[in-house]
This record gives C-alpha cells, structure tokens and sequence, in this order.
C-alpha cells in the first residue's frame, strides 16, 4: 500500500501553512482545503489508500495543535532557544560578534539557531514582531514530525508486515501525542528526530544494496544532525554493528564496504565538530543548568526515582506551578502524553494514560522477541535495534543522574524508542497465534486513542 504523501509535498505544505498563519489567517480552513483537494485527486485516479487517510488526518491535528497553542503553550527552555535564534538575526547570521556566540546559546551547536534565525527573519520581513516570528519555527517542527511518519511508513514496507497489521501500527504511531506536541515546540527536539528516523532508513537500505548513495546520505544526515544537536549521533552505536554484520556477511565487496563505513565515519566526526571545539576550550557539551531550582530533584532519593509510586494515580506534570514527577519512568509515560503542561477533561486523559501503559507493558514483553523473530532479511537489523535501544536508554539514565531535574527525564530525549518499538511489536504480532479477540482489542485500542486524544485537545487548546 503507498502514501502518496511525500517529503516535498509535505515541506511545501508547510511552508503555505507558516504564511497563511502570518499573513491571511484561516490556518485550518487552508490546511482542510488543500488536504481534501489532494485527497480527491487521488481518489479521482485511483491512487488513494487507508495509509493516506491516516496520514492526513494526524497531520491535520497535529496542524490543529500548532496553531491553538501558538503563544501560549511553551517549553521551559522556549526562552534559551528564543535567545538561540536572535544571536543569529542581531548579528547578520554571524557575521557580527562570533566570539558572543558561547555565552548567548549556552554552548549549543549552531545550526538549530540559524535555521530558527532564518524562519525568524522571514517572518519580521513580512510585518510580525520578533517574538511572534520566533513562534513560527513551530512549522519547521511541524514538518520534521510530518516527514518522520513518512519515512516510519517506508521502513514498515521494508519489512514483511502484513498489511492489517502495517496500517494499525502507523495509525497508532501517526497519532502518538508525542507527535503532536513535538510538532508545538521550538526546540531542535522534532528535526533530531526525522534525522534519527531518516538515519535508521537509509542505513538499512545501505545493508540492503551495499550503495554509495545511501552512504553519502547517512554520512550527510549525520553532519547535520550532530550540528543540532549531539544526541542525533546515538544512532552510531547500531549503525557500527550493521557495519561489522555487513563485513562478516559481504566479504567478498570488504574494500568498498570499509570505504563506505570510513565515509559515513567522516559525517559523524563533522557532526561532532562543535563538539571538539568545546572540548578543546575546556566548555561542557551540556549547557550547565541555570535558573532550574523550580525542577530540582537532587534532593529525592534514587529509590524514589525509580520506584515511588506516590503520583501514578496523576496523569500529568505541570512543570511550572511545581507538579513534577519523581519517578523517571512515570515520567516517559506522562510527558509522552501530555508533555509538561496540565490538560482539561479528565476521563480522556485517564483513557490516554492506561494506552500508554498498555503499550509500554506489550513493548516491553514483545521486546524479547527480538532474540527469536527475525526482524528483515537476517538477524543483522535485530542486533541494530537492540544496540540502539540500550545506548538510547544508557543516554537517558546518564543525563538524568548527571543532571538531576525533571526535564532529564522526559520522553522527547528517548522518542526514537517508538518507531522501533512499534517494528518488534508488529514483527511479534503477526508471528504468534492471538485469539481473534485480542486482536480486535488491538485494532479498538488505537481507535480508542484516537478519540480520546481528539477529545482532550477539544477540551483544552
């Protein structure tokens, strides 16, 4: 089944949507308009498929969610991105004042400021404010998110799924809340991860056809995302082990395989540029917390973090009025849901909160089946997905202890979990025998996520 949604397509729409919001207004009412416009012409032509509804549809809300909570709902690291991108418009994208640069972005690498500086700029040059053309990088989010269902969809056809169970997967990915609250941020979260999803494509396209086009790609992706932002090269860890299984398999083409890993090696040491630079000047690669005693955690014990159950019956956090959450794990599922803020209606956040636990418990348990369930053409793309997973999970674990606040603890900082968690549970699903009702309990529980997510945004942005 194909999407006919694609990167342009997407890109474009976005940047229509960005001007409609700067200009005419009518966001939505523009975005219904070219949406169902495309999705006639495909159906006029035979082209149209479940997979496109879907996609449509979430990206409909997750536009929806952009433009209700513009201005209003905010990250609290908004202002350090804010300040990010201004270094770049007051000093003519820098051209003026570089040695100010350090102390104005708290270390950051570069190129998020100057994408946002840009996007910014744009948006003052046709009649808004500083900080309201600022709130436009959401769009750039908003396409970072679009794009990764896209390229989530074409790893799903990478693998033998069967198709009920390929369209009930992306569904529940698509409408993920995740999505739609990376989509409302500014920081450099959203476009790590389309990187992060893009890498992990192209590299199992690379162990598939041995190509130099997916090689420069990866390699390419690499340098970007490294100069977003350090974690984007986490992925190095699972790519280095589907290098090796290449050797081991493919010894015959060993020459143009090392060129090819010394290549993608290349991207990853340029990504890591601004990372050398800091270290050379003796400057830490995570901005040292400022102004953080409001989320301070230091003072709870590590037995609470991990295992105090005093807040489960709470599906939220609010970060600002001081309702944290002790515990780290409860915290992935809270702010995968409902991010940092408190949300009306408190029947559908109940009804979202026990989805995430029930997903986290089958992604857990199927989790093991990547020991046993081939996941692609051999057990190569399996070791790549554990790999990843743990240095993902070890990250997380590490940034948390070093930094002891809230923050360290939420989701946005593991969300490439999700894509690869849905592949082992799809893989694990079609490979056991499930009572037809339970798989119907299934199919009714991403239906239910659905709704229920419509319902809390209705209540609330």
């Amino acid at each position: 089944m194909l999407l006919n949604f694609n990167l342009r397509y997407v890109f474009l729409l976005c940047m229509f949507l960005m001007l409609c919001q700067a200009t005419l207004g009518y966001t939505l009412l523009s975005c219904s308009i070219v949406i169902f416009a495309y999705l006639f012409y495909l159906y006029k032509h035979e082209r149209l498929s479940f997979v496109d509804g879907i996609f449509a549809l979430s990206f409909f809300m997750n536009v929806w969610f952009v433009i209700k909570t513009a201005g209003n709902v905010y990250q609290y690291d908004y202002f350090n991105f804010y300040m990010h991108a201004d270094y770049f418009v007051m000093n003519d994208f820098f051209v003026k004042n570089p040695k100010m640069y350090l102390s104005s972005v708290y270390f950051q690498p570069p190129l998020w400021g100057f994408i946002a500086g840009i996007v910014t700029k744009l948006m003052m040059l046709i009649g808004q404010t500083k900080e309201a053309s600022f709130d436009f990088v959401r769009f750039v989010s908003l396409f970072a998110i679009s794009g990764s269902s896209i390229i989530f969809w074409k790893l799903i056809k990478k693998f033998d799924i069967k198709e009920n169970i390929a369209l009930v997967g992306f569904a529940f990915y698509c409408f993920f809340p995740i999505h739609s609250i990376l989509s409302g941020l500014v920081n450099n979260d959203a476009m790590i991860y389309f990187l992060m999803i893009a890498v992990i494509y192209l590299a199992y396209n690379w162990y598939l056809d041995n190509s130099w086009y997916n090689s420069i790609l990866i390699s390419v992706l690499l340098f970007i995302g490294g100069m977003i932002k350090f974690s984007a090269l986490m992925v190095v860890a699972g790519l280095v082990v589907l290098i090796l299984c290449k050797l081991m398999a493919d010894k015959k083409n060993y020459k143009i395989i090392l060129g090819q890993s010394f290549l993608m090696g290349f991207g990853c040491l340029l990504g890591f540029a601004w990372g050398f630079f800091l270290l050379y000047f003796d400057f830490p690669l995570v901005p040292p917390p400022q102004s953080n005693a409001f989320q301070d955690l230091s003072a709870v014990a590590l037995s609470d973090r991990l295992f105090s159950l005093d807040t489960i019956l709470v599906p939220f956090v609010n970060l600002r009025s001081g309702l944290l959450e002790n515990n780290v794990w409860l915290s992935l599922i809270k702010t995968s849901l409902f991010g940092e803020w408190m949300w009306n209606n408190a029947l559908f956040a109940y009804v979202l909160y026990v989805i995430g636990f029930v997903f986290a418990f089958i992604a857990i348990m199927s989790f093991f089946s990547l020991l046993k369930l081939k996941l692609g053409r051999d057990y190569s793309f399996n070791l790549f997905v554990i790999v990843l997973v743990f240095a993902v999970i070890i990250s997380w674990i590490v940034f948390w202890l070093e930094y002891p606040y809230f923050c360290s603890t939420e989701y946005r900082y593991v969300v490439i979990l999700l894509p690869l968690s849905l592949l082992w549970i799809m893989n694990w699903w079609q490979n056991i025998s499930l009572p037809k009702w339970s798989n119907y309990t299934l199919i009714g529980l991403v239906a239910l996520l659905v709704i229920a997510k419509f319902m809390l945004y209705l209540n609330t942005i």
